[in-house]
Order: structure tokens, then C-alpha cells, then sequence
């Protein structure tokens, strides 16, 4: 019975197999659970839930990666996080833009209608 129990558990097979289940299964946790915050936090009236970094979705392209999955790696690119990082990065740039084109208009109404602002002087 010893034997055999070396034989599974002291074998550097059965470590790699442990290594990449604990890694996938981690980043799968983690995946996972961006994807409830995700869905929690676009709940009217809901407390905002702070996301993992995409750890979740690395640690699966990393797995997948190891054993030779290759183009699946690219799952990892789905966790929530990027999405959500890359629309917090375009956003501030959308509205200034839509800012800036209304003042604009707004300007050159107030132009031709001859509007004076508070001062009685004409807009610029």
C-alpha cells in the first residue's frame, strides 16, 4: 500500500497536474466572481463592488498556455475587468469631446441671435 501512495503522490506528474488545477481553478474563481460584481453592480439601487484587476483571466490564459492550448488562451481577454477598464479610460475623453462641440454651438447660436451675456457685452 506504501508504494502505491508514493507512487501517486510523490510523482512529478501528479505536482503538475496539482499545479495546473490550482492555477486554473484560482483564475477561474476569480473570473467568475468579476462576472457576479459585474452583473451586481448594473442593478438599479445596488452598492458599486470594486472588481478584481483581471488576475482571473490571466491566471486562465496562463493555464491554458502550460498545457499547450494555444489560441484558447485568448478566453482570458474575456474577463470583465478589461472591459470595464478600457470604458473607464475612453469615457472621460467622449465627454469632453461632446462638451466641447456643444459649447461651441452654443457659442455660435448665441453669435447669431446677437445674445449678450450678463455683463452687456456680446458672447465670444
Amino acid at each position: 500500500m506504501s508504494e502505491l501512495f508514493d507512487g501517486l503522490f510523490n510523482s512529478e506528474i501528479a505536482d503538475t497536474i496539482a499545479g495546473y488545477v490550482l492555477l486554473f481553478g484560482s483564475g477561474l474563481f476569480l473570473y467568475i466572481a468579476n462576472w457576479v460584481i459585474l452583473f451586481n453592480n448594473m442593478k438599479p439601487g445596488s452598492k458599486w463592488s470594486s472588481m478584481v484587476p483581471p488576475l482571473g483571466g490571466l491566471l486562465i490564459a496562463v493555464g491554458i498556455l502550460l498545457i499547450g492550448g494555444g489560441w484558447w488562451a485568448l478566453v482570458g481577454l474575456t474577463d470583465p475587468f478589461i472591459f470595464v477598464f478600457v470604458y473607464s479610460l475612453v469615457k472621460p475623453y467622449e465627454r469632453d469631446h461632446a462638451d466641447d462641440l456643444n459649447n461651441g454651438k452654443d457659442k455660435k447660436e448665441a453669435d447669431e441671435n446677437g445674445d449678450k451675456n450678463e455683463n452687456g457685452k456680446h458672447s465670444d
